[in-house]
């Protein structure tokens, strides 16, 4: 099994919408399945800054 993890980001436009719906069906034509999304916490440059969230997609392909 092969994963394929992408930063999809925390806000989202119409525009934004599209573009993420395009992304999920060219890794269906590479033979990747979504498999989920979660969120995570990432620190600012360096480790300093403030924090901010964005959320991964995971993808499977067998």
């Amino acid at each position: 099994m092969q994963y394929k993890i992408e930063q999809i980001g925390a806000e989202f436009s119409d525009k934004a919408i599209n573009g993420l719906e395009s992304r999920f069906n060219k890794y269906a034509e590479q033979g990747y399945k979504f498999h989920s999304v979660f969120q995570v916490q990432k620190t600012g440059c360096l480790g300093i800054g403030a924090p901010s969230v964005t959320y991964l997609a995971v993808y499977v392909k067998e």
